[in-house]
Parts: C-alpha cells; structure tokens; sequence
C-alpha cells in the first residue's frame, strides 16, 4: 500500500489509543484532608523519534510508546504547529490590494517529502492518583418489636478491592469490636454509641455517635435512634449549573440516599441474564439449549436458573453509583436508571447501531462533550497519553483531540477476552465515576444551549433537556429549542417533544422519565433475634455469585447450523457523495468477529474488503463485526445459506464546532 494511502486511513481514524507496552498497580494510602487515594504506576518504553526533512532540516520530535513509527495522528498532534510553520508564505502586496491567502500545506505530499530518524528510547513510569470513595456506615435499629434491644452497624468499602475487616465503638464508654462489616450490638438501656469501620485498604472511616433509646410496648421492645452525628453531603452540580436557566424544585428522585442500600432494586432484566449465562457466571448446562436461544437471549430455564445472580450483579455496583453520585454532585438514582436502560448493569458494548461502550453506552460524541465540560476529566484522560495536554480540549488541534476522545472511550470498554468471564470489573467499576461527569457535562451543555437561545424553563423540564442532550446530542436539543422559540412557545418538554427530529429521542427521554420517577428506595427489613443471639458479633452481608461449573454445551442438530461467507465492504466517504469510490477503500484495518457462540476472529481488510469465513454458525444468529482502529460496530444476522455482502461507509464525525 502506498504511503499517501496509509496517510489517508490513519488521518480518519478517530479513536487512536496508545497503548502501554507494560503496566503495573501500587496502592498507596493518603489520608492528608480526610481523602483516599490510589496511586497507579505504570512503566512502558518510550521512544524518541526526529521527523527530518528530505534536505536533512528536523522539522519536530515526536514521542510513542509502542515499536515501530509514529503513527500520523500521533504526528500530527505532537507537530501540527511545526507543520504548519512550512506552509509557503505569499508575497504580500502594496497596501490597499486585497492579500492572497495562504498556501495550504498538503499533508500527504508533506509525509512523502520527510522521513523518520531514531533519536532514543528508555523506560518511563508514570504514577496517575486516584480517588478513592470513603467507607460507607450506618447505624439501624430492629426493623420490628423485638424480644430484646439491639443495633445493627454495617459498613460498606465502595472499592472491591478492599473490604471491611473490623467495625469498633463504644458502647456507653465499654469497647465493643465485630470482624466483620455488619455487628449487632445489644442494649441493656438508653445509649450512647460511638463507631467506625476500618478498611483493608490501612484506614478507617469517620466516627459517628448516635443515642439508642429503648421503650416497651406491648410486651415487647422497641428501639428509636436520635442525634446522629453522620455526615452525608450531597450537593446537587446540576441544579447550581442551571442557576440562571431553570427554577422550581427538583423532581422526587433526586433525593440523595442515606445508603447505598437504598437504591436495590429486583428488576426482571433477560439481556443481562442471558449475559451472566454466556459469560459463564451461571451454570444453566442442565437446560435445554444450554438455557440461551441462538441470539442470545435467556429461555425460560435459563432464566429461572440464573434470577439469583441477576439479582446480584444489578445491585453489586450500589456502593460505588452511590460514592460516585456524592462526589460528583449527579443523584445516583438517575445514574442506575441509566446505567439499567442503557446496557442493564453489562459493562461491554449492548447496541450495535453506534459505537457505544461501557455501562452508561458513551459513543464518541458523548466523549466529545465530557471533555468540552470538564477540565478534571480532560486532565485524567491525558495523563496516560504522551503529548502535550496543556489546553482546554476546545483549543487543541482535532487530531489530539480525537486521541482523547478515543482515550475515554477505551477506559469505559470493560470487555476483556483474556480475563476471567471476558469482563474486566476493575475497569466495569471505575467507569461509573467517569459516568456520573459525562452526566454533569451534559447538565453544562444543556444549559449553553438553553442560555444561548435566552429562555428559562422548570427544573423538571431541564433534568428531561438534559437527558436528550445524553441521548441524542447538541443539535437534537438546539435545534427543537429553535423551533419552539420561533413558533412563540413555552420552553417546556411538552413543546420540544412536539418538533424534534430525532429519531427515538422523545421514546428515549419519556422511558428514563418513567424509570426515574417510579424508582422507590428499598428498605430492606432488618433481622429479629432472640435473646441468646444478642452477642457483639459479625455476620457477612455480601452477595456474591456462587462459583459454577464451566457449562457443558447441548448437542445441537445440524439442520440449524450453517457455513458460509461474509463479505465486508469498507471505504471513507471523503467526497460525502454516499457512492464507494476506487479512491475511497480503506486498506489496512483490521475486522473483529464475534460470533453468537462466543467464537471471536480478527479479519484482515485488504484493498477495502474483508472476507469473513464461518463454519457450524446458527441460522439467523448475530454476528457483531467491529473496525478495531475506528471503534465503528454494525450486527449482521448468517443468513441460511450462501454468501452475505455488506457495505460499511464511514462519514467524518459531525461534532458541535461552536461549544467553548
């Protein structure tokens, strides 16, 4: 392939990712300010590249972390200015005659006149810091009468990699010590507890004092706590960002939880349990079809076997929606709901029509705008990138900022081939943080857009603007607003749900809006115990999936199964005239294949066409086909028999160039 053609591909491919060659973690503990903090350290080799030109002059240096040369949007992020310094200056001419414009440099001819030259390489380790959640406790009384009075403390460490090893207090001045993150404390009368909770993690979470008064009624005791001296700050980011735009109250649920407890919820989910199924976390081998249908979904036995783990698995990410929501000021309730009408607590790519990865399913123009709005995010995504970052995300030139995009984008996508169950959970975990600020950002963009066409709307029809703008993008709300303005409207959702444009999109903000305000917080009634049980003691509380067997497959008849060929058409539309010209084919890419089976494949692209052979694949089943170096993903179904075409054009992304 020619060099101006390899220019051509990897000027369009948006989502380049630096990969490290070599990674390793060390936790360290900071306590200074009352803060957690994880210090990860990785190390990977540098190398120093000089970009010469032809005459021998350096025209920039560029440095990369993987073997080989830079690539050209590394090179052009790293020397778009030096680049620029070449183009040939015109003659100006005398004053008053209108100045001719400047030459543009042609890039591809620039790559052909240059070359690279080795300078050096050497290890680098880079440290990233962090934050942490703190440790979650609470103090509860008996749910019902009892026949003898007692507390129950439970602690909560938001991050699994740690657990609670020991809640301690005092009980009326005597020490009292449970091993555990649940202890039930009994009570001989009115009471002063002082508590907190340690962490495997070497801290250990605020002191809280409460008053326990004990009372008989009715031949049995009763238990009532006052003066609770726990510390829950929860401001709300978006209701300060709207401060200008939006008034009212706020909407039910945005109400912030005492507990992460709260927010459990035992919602029949089929897409994740199918997921659990396939990923092995259920054992469903006794089930007809192995307990999935061909495309994916659960069957009936399937479901019955695997409702305990589903259970589980949308609840045993509370902690950290919890932590995240406080810390980011984004109500977690909004951010489970999203997280369960996006991809239903499965950290991996669930749609097919965009791009979209993690939980809360970001595609690139979700990246897009969470770094337009939050300097702190843009600031983590850089840390791991190896070019200059020192600008607002909105003044850096588009190659770096399509590297960062694909940056976050990477640091949501939990799917992990050569992990256990094919999901990384640290990864799946530390994505919801990233979550609650790519909501945050759409608060601010939501606002811009409202202030920009000088109108004023309820907090209930913001809270609804801005999940539009989550879903469907800038334009989607701009343009709706636009029309109500000029049609002399109120700026409420009712009316901008009457002129949008957008497909889905009043189906998608009506969906979560339900979701949202039918969401009751669970209060999970507490244990009864008789008098004998009433020692200080721990008991575990954690849910976890019980270990199963790796599935035995069921035999399937062969009159479902086919052979065949998939033919894949790849080319960038750079005329935008929608027809696959000679000139347009993308060569050197790289197709992923995953199979309804679980099979995955990686197809070479060669002169704009992938061949995807198969053997034994279920009629009609998907076949997900992913452009690695793009992150563009589109769902074929194997057709009964034969050969399958199919055309991937890949258009410019259409991002917002008028945001700050």
């Amino acid at each position: 392939m020619s060099k101006t053609r390899w220019i051509s591909f990897i000027s369009i491919a948006i989502l380049a990712i630096l990969l490290l060659n070599s990674a390793g973690e060390v936790t360290a503990q900071e306590t200074g300010g009352g803060e957690r903090f994880k210090i990860i350290s990785q190390t990977f080799t540098q190398y120093t590249w000089r970009l010469v030109s032809r005459s021998g002059t350096p025209i920039c240096t560029v440095l990369i972390n993987h073997e080989g040369f830079p690539s050209g949007n590394e090179t052009l992020a790293a020397c778009e200015m030096d680049i620029a310094k070449l183009s040939p200056s015109a003659t100006p001419l005398p004053e008053g005659t209108p100045q001719p414009s400047p030459t543009p440099i042609n890039i591809n001819q620039f790559f052909l006149d240059t070359y690279w030259v080795f300078d050096s390489s050497r290890e680098v380790t880079t440290t990233t810091k962090i934050k942490i959640p703190d440790i979650i406790i609470n103090i509860y009384p008996p749910g019902l009468p009892v026949n003898a009075p007692y507390v129950i403390i439970k602690a909560i460490e938001p991050y699994s990699e740690f657990k609670i090893t020991k809640i301690a207090g005092y009980l009326n001045n005597n020490p009292f010590e449970c091993k555990s993150d649940q202890c039930i404390v009994p009570l001989l009368q009115d009471s002063q507890i002082q508590f907190w909770a340690e962490s495997s993690f070497g801290d250990q979470s605020q002191v809280i004092t409460a008053t326990a008064r004990t009372f008989i009624s009715n031949n049995a005791y009763q238990v009532r706590l006052t003066n609770i001296s726990r510390n829950i700050e929860f401001v709300d980011s978006c209701k300060i960002i709207w401060k200008d735009t939006a008034f009212g109250d706020s909407p039910d649920w945005t109400t912030f939880p005492e507990s992460p407890e709260l927010l459990n919820t035992q919602h029949n989910l089929h897409y994740l349990a199918g997921k659990l199924i396939l990923n092995k976390f259920v054992d469903t081998s006794s089930c007809p079809e192995g307990g999935v249908f061909a495309n994916g979904a659960p069957n009936a036995c399937g479901l019955q076997l695997a409702n305990k783990s589903m259970l589980a698995w949308q609840n045993r990410f509370d902690s950290t929606i919890w932590a995240a929501g406080k810390e980011y000021g984004i109500p977690p309730v909004l951010i489970k709901v999203i997280m369960e009408q996006e991809s239903q607590f499965w950290p991996e790519n669930a749609r097919y029509l965009y791009e979209e990865y993690g939980f809360s399913q970001v595609n690139e123009l979700g990246a897009d705008v969470a770094l337009r709005w939050d300097e702190d995010l843009k600031n983590q995504i850089c840390s791991n990138l190896l070019f200059d970052c020192d600008p607002s995300f909105a003044n850096m030139n588009s190659f770096e900022q399509a590297m960062l995009r694909g940056g976050l984008i990477r640091s949501l996508d939990a799917y992990c081939p050569e992990c256990e169950n094919m999901v990384n959970l640290d990864i799946a975990e530390q994505s919801i943080s990233i979550n609650a600020q790519v909501m945050r950002s759409n608060c601010s963009q939501a606002n811009y857009i409202v202030e920009r066409q000088g109108m004023r709307t309820n907090l209930t029809d913001m809270w609804k603007f801005t999940i539009l703008s989550y879903h469907s993008g800038y334009y989607c709300l701009e343009e709706s607003l636009k029309a109500v303005k000029e049609k002399g409207l109120a700026p409420t959702w009712e009316n901008v749900a009457n002129n949008l444009n957008c497909l889905d999109a009043k189906a998608y903000v009506d969906s979560v809006w339900d979701k949202l305000t039918g969401f009751q917080f669970y209060y999970a009634p507490q244990p009864t115990l008789s008098p004998f049980q009433l020692t200080p003691t721990g008991q575990a509380n954690l849910v976890e999936l019980e270990p199963t067997a790796t599935p035995i497959p069921s035999p399937t008849p062969k009159n479902y199964l086919t052979d065949g060929e998939i033919h894949i058409f790849l080319y960038l539309d750079r005329n935008n005239n929608l027809v696959m010209d000679s000139n347009e084919l993308i060569d050197n890419a790289t197709l992923k294949v995953t199979f309804a089976n679980g099979v995955t494949v990686e197809v070479p692209v060669v002169n704009g066409e992938g061949i995807i052979k198969y053997q034994n694949q279920f009629k009609n089943s998907d076949v997900k086909i992913t452009v690695k170096e793009l992150f563009h993903q589109i769902t074929l179904k194997i057709p009964e028999s034969g050969m399958l075409f199919n055309i991937i054009r890949i258009p410019p992304p259409n991002l917002p160039g008028i945001l700050p």
